[in-house]
């Protein structure tokens, strides 16, 4: 790998490619469409168990959980729809997906304002969350078209710490909002619904000003043969491309672990520290987002340097110790001592700063491996799909594990484990892929 100090971000957009648009107002575009999607999307995933919990939940524990977990689980189980979102992709006009995606990803989550029972907020996160799955390729297709390889990461990197100041706003908006007024969900979050409209629109302004395809690339006629083809292109493609499999690999280790941990935080935040709506998010929300934001840019600096591998690798070795330190909250809640709130605090520091680097691996590792714009978005497809799987399986045994031993630090001290494997994986798979024999004979599918 050469050391030479690659172009500078600024540089680059100063001076684009001869037919690129320029990448300064691309950039600007981009960043005002993450300014708006985050306002929604950095509550969905802490609001729904919270409010479950808190308000739509079974009076029953035993049957709470369960719903819990229902909710929590939704997030990466329909992610599994990617692939077919994909293929939508390739078969329709980007204006026509875009809208789609609003309709079914967006929409519902703006309905939860409305909402009376817990059925009817469970129906509109399923259905949202099956819609969200449609964000990985359009991210993937998008990524690759708008920014040349050489500052991805850096410019990713960017639009995540915008991404992260705008949800720590919105965040703590809307729980300072819920602690005066537990109503506030039904204004704020239809509002936030409707802006993505706004947002929508601008993403679509910018394909157009950067020439990205607008019209399909395959033929729209829904025939048997084309439901399908997306898994037999998914299998055929981990086949095909060994060094993308044991990416693949590695990352369904850390999600396991990942999965563990989600599924229990909301019945450690409320059975054990009795946590109300703004605490939540104060102790768990915020404080990740900011050790993410405060190393977001190093990691785009790492990611460029020394790749997406790498970094995943030294990112999951750094979660290993937020399980650990979920333990040690669960032991101080337990005994009424104050490090209970603190720990939660503390962890999520570390959760944070580990998924820095997450966060890059899990976007840019897959369109990097890819190795072409037309693959793009077939791998990024391929990838959220396969967090569906994990999120179908380990999110249940995390509250069968908790619920057969009685104790949450059976689960939490599994994903410690879990995450550990998960580093060896990566670092394994770097040193695999710097052998010259692998990256000779190391193949890219072809949808």
């Amino acid at each position: 790998m050469s050391l030479a100090r690659p172009p500078d971000i600024i540089a680059t957009v100063a001076a684009p490619a001869p037919g690129r648009a320029r990448l300064g107002p691309v950039l600007a575009g981009h960043i005002v469409f993450t300014l708006l999607n985050a306002l929604l999307l950095a509550n969905t995933g802490w609001l729904m168990p919270m409010l479950v919990r808190l308000r739509f939940g079974a009076s029953d524990p035993r049957v709470m959980d369960w719903q819990t977990t229902l909710v929590t689980a939704a997030v990466p189980t329909f992610m599994m729809v990617s692939i077919f979102w994909n293929e939508l992709l390739r078969r329709v006009k980007l204006r026509t997906y875009l809208f789609l995606f609003w309709l079914v990803a967006l929409c519902p989550f703006g309905c939860v304002g409305f909402v009376q029972s817990y059925w009817q907020l469970a129906v509109c996160q399923i259905v949202a969350n099956a819609g969200l799955a449609g964000g990985t390729p359009l991210t993937g297709k998008l990524l690759k078209h708008f920014y040349p390889d050489a500052v991805r990461g850096r410019v990713f990197a960017l639009l995540s710490a915008v991404s992260l100041l705008s949800g720590i706003g919105g965040v703590s908006l809307l729980g300072s909002w819920l602690h005066a007024d537990p109503e506030a969900f039904r204004y704020y979050l239809p509002l936030a619904a409707l802006l993505q409209l706004a947002a929508l629109a601008i993403l679509w302004l910018l394909a157009r000003r950067t020439g990205a395809p607008d019209e399909p690339l395959a033929a729209a006629t829904p025939s048997w043969a084309a439901l399908l083809r997306p898994v037999l292109h998914m299998r055929r493609a981990l086949r095909a491309d060994r060094t993308f499999l044991r990416y693949e690999g590695a990352f369904m280790t850390y999600g396991a672990a990942f999965m563990l941990c989600e599924a229990l935080l909301p019945v450690l935040a409320t059975d054990r520290l009795h946590l109300r709506y703004e605490q939540y998010a104060g102790a768990t929300q915020v404080p990740f987002r900011l050790a993410m934001l405060l190393l977001t840019l190093p990691m785009g600096w790492l990611n460029d340097r020394v790749g997406p591998v790498r970094t995943s690798g030294l990112a999951f070795g750094t979660l290993v110790l937020y399980p650990l330190l979920l333990v040690a909250t669960c032991w101080g809640g337990s005994s009424g001592a104050p490090w209970g709130l603190t720990g939660l605090t503390v962890a999520n520091v570390v959760f944070g700063l580990g998924l820095s680097g997450v966060q890059l691996g899990w976007t840019l590792g897959p369109v990097t491996l890819a190795g072409s714009p037309e693959k793009a978005p077939h791998y990024a497809a391929i990838h959220a799909t396969l967090v569906g799987v994990r999120g179908v399986f380990f999110q249940g045994l995390g509250m069968l594990l908790y619920k057969l031993s009685g104790r949450l630090e059976v689960p939490l001290l599994l994903a410690a484990g879990a995450f550990t494997w998960g580093a060896v994986q990566m670092w394994r798979l770097h040193a695999a892929m710097c052998e010259p024999a692998v990256n000779r004979d190391r193949h890219h599918f072809t949808t």
